[in-house]
């Protein structure tokens, strides 16, 4: 897996992170990659070596499985494409965050790409 976490202390405590390559079985993503509570500033899903549709969807859950628990967030990328989606004020995920990433759009989608999007989420600690 190719997961990595950057904590940034000033001016509050940001955590970037990076999912570069998913090794994960359809349905099954990551787990809790914030170690804890985090509010969601940003995610980024660059899609731009995926030749299909992707869907990154989002728990406020320590972990997760794609069609038996139902994401907060769902994210579409389209083919090839570069998306960026900021919210204010951020979202708060007072579990944890795991995320899987499917090519089935809606709660019931399991079905991992075949070419796995990069996706970037930018978290804080507290709310700004």
């Amino acid at each position: 897996m190719a997961l990595t976490t950057t904590f940034q202390t000033n001016p509050v405590k940001t955590i970037i992170i990076n999912q570069t390559v998913s090794t994960s079985a359809a349905g099954v993503g990551d787990n809790n990659v914030a170690g804890g509570p985090a509010f969601i500033l940003s995610v980024n899903v660059n899609n731009a070596n995926g030749g299909s549709a992707t869907y990154t969807k989002l728990y406020n859950l320590s972990s997760a499985v794609a069609g038996t628990n139902t994401a907060d967030v769902i994210l579409h990328a389209r083919p090839n494409g570069n998306h960026t989606y900021t919210f204010h004020p951020p979202l708060e995920f007072s579990v944890g965050i795991s995320m899987v990433t499917t090519t089935t759009p809606g709660q019931a989608g399991t079905t991992a790409p075949g070419t796995p999007p990069a996706v970037t989420l930018i978290l804080s600690e507290t709310a700004s």
